[in-house]
C-alpha cells in the first residue's frame, strides 16, 4: 500500500498569502526614468507614456504649464504609525516639466529634503506622491 505525504489544507493558503503580501504598487523611479525624456522632441503623450500621470499640475510665470512629478522616500522611524511625523526624515524625488503648447522644453531633476520640498511650495497629496519607497 502506497502512503502519500499528507500536509495539512492550509499550507499552501499561508504560502499564497504570503507570496501575495509581497505585491504591491509599481514603484517609479524618477531619477532613473528622467533620463528617457527628450526636451524638444517629445508630447504631453509621450510624457505619460513614461511616467504616468503627474503629481501636480500648474501654470508657469510665463503661461507654459509645468507638470511636477514626486515619489517619498521615508525611513523606517518615519513609517511608524501613529508617532513616524516625528521621528525619522523624509525625502523627495522631484521631476518638474515644462512644456509649451504640447512640446516638452525643459525636464528639471532634484532631490529634496523636507524643507526644501516645504520652501519650494509643494505639497503632499494623499494619492499623489506615490513613492513610500523607503530605505534606500
Amino acid at each position: 500500500m502506497r502512503r502519500f505525504c499528507r500536509l495539512p489544507l492550509w499550507y499552501p493558503l499561508v504560502g499564497f498569502l504570503l507570496l501575495a503580501g509581497c505585491h504591491g504598487q509599481p514603484v517609479r523611479h524618477l531619477s532613473s526614468d528622467v533620463c528617457l525624456l527628450l526636451p524638444g522632441q517629445m508630447t504631453k503623450k509621450d510624457v505619460l507614456g513614461y511616467l504616468g500621470d503627474p503629481s501636480q499640475r500648474r501654470i508657469g510665470s510665463g503661461g507654459q504649464e509645468v507638470w511636477v512629478y514626486y515619489d517619498v522616500k521615508k525611513s523606517t522611524l518615519r513609517k511608524t504609525p501613529w508617532i513616524g511625523d516625528r521621528l525619522g526624515y523624509a525625502n523627495f524625488d522631484v521631476v518638474t516639466i515644462t512644456f509649451a503648447g504640447d512640446l516638452m522644453r525643459a525636464c528639471v531633476y532634484r532631490s529634496l529634503t523636507e524643507e526644501e520640498f516645504a520652501k519650494a511650495g509643494l505639497n503632499v497629496d494623499a494619492d499623489a506622491g506615490r513613492g513610500d519607497q523607503g530605505d534606500r
